[in-house]
């Protein structure tokens, strides 16, 4: 009976220290629409790798010197409700030429973190006609041939189809009964549902946009879901990887990774923490290349 009481008293304080916790403030699902995420109270420092608040987590790192021959940058992000995944276009719409700084859009939407997206209003005839549809609303219809798809629906959870799956013929907008919020045409996809793609998949230029260069040492962003709400992304800086070795370096960084897929590259890798780029800093931020959209993870705890 001591012991059960003792139980019930430790739980009663646990709560009671939480509920003060979260007294000034709650955890709301964010609109899914081109708004941005809560005000941030934490601003960017050199030694800043953990942001951390009710609704959310983002643990970054770099390493250098890894086996791996690249400089590479990892995040770890763990958020409350789905909603707090979204993307940004450089304008007001998907479909615009606008380019703008990873930066500048990530503060515009109060990011914690962000990345660059997958180019997709690019004018080359590899990406000219991929599919968008972005915060649930479809932009695009068509289909580029060749090139892998990921869809992330209302749950938050990924679906990679590869190319030759007639993507063109299947219903994008919803995906296990569920709504799809947003969707990439870019790629390839390197893990799907626990299993790695084979090499000859990976480094196939039909399956990637020409620019891309899969088995060239090159810079390269890519995101991944690790489980529940909880993913992973990883940017290569400087010298760069092949996108083989990229998949390798994700599973060795996280082996549980249940799906990853390539966004934009090269010059475009961006990740941004708290508003400021911390990939690349050496090359100055002064000299960050304008993109056409980001993907990025919000705060969704607003104080009262």
């Amino acid at each position: 009976m001591k012991k059960l009481l003792a139980v019930f008293l430790s739980l009663t304080m646990l709560l009671t220290s939480l509920a003060s916790a979260l007294a000034d403030g709650e955890v709301r699902k964010l609109p899914i629409d081109l708004s941005g995420g809560a005000p941030l109270k934490v601003k960017m420092s050199a030694d800043l790798m953990v942001y951390e608040d009710p609704s959310i987590r983002v643990e970054r790192d770099k390493v250098t010197g890894s086996s791996w021959k690249c400089v590479y940058y990892t995040a770890f992000v763990t958020i409350a409700d789905a909603s707090q995944l979204r993307t940004l276009p450089a304008d007001e719409t998907f479909l615009t030429r606008a380019t703008v700084p990873a930066t500048t859009l990530a503060k515009r939407v109060n990011a914690v973190l962000a990345t660059n997206g997958d180019y997709c209003t690019a004018m080359d005839t590899k990406k000219a006609t991929s599919y968008i549809l972005r915060q649930g609303v479809v932009y695009r219809d068509s289909v580029q041939t060749g090139l892998d798809l990921l869809l992330i629906d209302e749950d938050g959870d990924f679906h990679i189809f590869q190319a030759d799956e007639s993507l063109a013929d299947m219903d994008k907008t919803m995906i296990d009964g569920k709504k799809v919020i947003n969707a990439f045409q870019f790629g390839p996809g390197l893990i799907i549902d626990g299993e790695k793609v084979p090499d000859e998949y990976v480094l196939d230029y039909d399956h990637s946009p020409a620019f891309a260069e899969p088995d060239r040492i090159n810079q390269r962003m890519c995101i991944g879901q690790i489980d529940t709400l909880h993913y992973l992304v990883i940017s290569v800086a400087f010298h760069g990887i092949s996108l083989d070795h990229l998949r390798d370096l994700a599973l060795e960084v996280a082996p549980d990774l249940k799906n990853l897929y390539v966004l934009d590259g090269g010059n475009s890798t961006q990740m941004v923490f708290l508003g400021t780029k911390i990939n690349n800093v050496q090359q100055g931020n002064q000299n960050i290349r304008p993109i056409t959209d980001i993907v990025y993870f919000a705060s969704a705890y607003f104080e009262d």
